[in-house]
């Protein structure tokens, strides 16, 4: 449950909304299995200006248990990321699970979301998911954040 007295927050989706996915929607990899993160247009310029606000990723991987990508790359990539925005992430949560797996955080479930709520003592009435898929603003639904917005919206991709 987020604390009504707390702060509103930004939750972004990764692949698709920050950084370029591959031709088959999924994260980049190297030769040696590295993620590679390449922000989207547009990104940094936008979200450099907010840092004074909590700022979060949340992000289906399920690459993880189907061996594709490691949890430790994944989090490399994850503080490359926010280097990259100049460290003005306040947090990530990263589901490595596959729908298979039913589980609480992976979305359109909302647990990522109500964990880092809880952790920072977010009002979710009052912040915003931003994602590319349906899956994002299922899972802000589902967490009770106020409002969601397509991240072409956002970021003004045309």
């Amino acid at each position: 449950m987020s604390n009504p007295n707390g702060n509103a927050a930004l939750f972004f989706d990764l692949g698709g909304t920050l950084v370029k996915l591959n031709e088959t929607r999924e994260i980049p990899l190297d030769a040696n299995g590295n993620i590679v993160i390449e922000l989207l247009p547009g990104v940094a310029e936008k979200l450099r200006p907010l840092h004074n606000h909590l700022m979060f990723v949340v992000t289906n991987q399920a690459g993880i248990t189907r061996g594709r990508l490691k949890a430790e790359k994944v989090e490399a990539a994850l503080a490359q990321l926010d280097r990259q925005l100049g460290d003005i992430l306040t947090g990530w949560q990263v589901c490595p699970h596959t729908d298979d797996d039913k589980c609480e955080c992976r979305k359109p479930k909302g647990g990522m979301i109500t964990e880092l709520a809880d952790l920072y003592g977010v009002d979710l009435a009052s912040s915003t998911m931003v994602g590319d898929q349906e899956v994002d603003r299922l899972a802000g639904e589902a967490a009770g954040v106020a409002k969601f917005v397509a991240a072409k919206d956002f970021f003004g991709w045309e």
